[in-house]
């Protein structure tokens, strides 16, 4: 077991569409890296196990992301700058994530913020990259 997630893991992510890593450009791929860097740094400092990690939702080609329910037209998943974690340890994973904002800053990564991401599953956390407007806390609603 990898104690990160590789940029392979992120890029075939959800069987469902296997062939979306060849759709990956130099782009995604220097997105990704970045992304998966700084995630996997905050995972860490948060005490996460990230064996026990499930990446639901990482690189989506355009063409995927338009048949997925509910995701932005310009989601941060189609350019690799976002993810989307299941875990069935760390119980809801974005509250843990939300108590220490600290960490979110400290890596530059955004969360969306748990009151939004509500659904048949409730242990699951979207994070991203994107560049937003400096806030006291790294969390947004869509």
């Amino acid at each position: 077991m990898s104690n990160i997630i590789t940029l392979e893991q992120y890029l075939t992510s959800s069987g469902k569409y296997p062939e979306r890593k060849q759709f990956a450009d130099e782009q995604v791929t220097i997105n990704a890296t970045n992304l998966l860097e700084k995630v996997n740094a905050l995972l860490t400092e948060l005490g996460v196990d990230i064996s026990k990690l499930v990446i639901s939702s990482g690189f989506r080609p355009a063409a995927i992301n338009k048949t997925v329910k509910g995701a932005a037209k310009k989601s941060g998943h189609i350019i690799g700058l976002s993810c989307d974690f299941m875990d069935f340890v760390n119980l809801p994973l974005a509250n843990l994530a939300l108590s220490k904002p600290e960490l979110l800053k400290k890596h530059g990564v955004w969360i969306e913020h748990p009151e939004a991401t509500k659904g048949k599953f409730t242990n699951w956390m979207h994070c991203d990259i994107i560049s937003r407007s400096a806030r006291d806390v790294q969390v947004f609603r869509p």
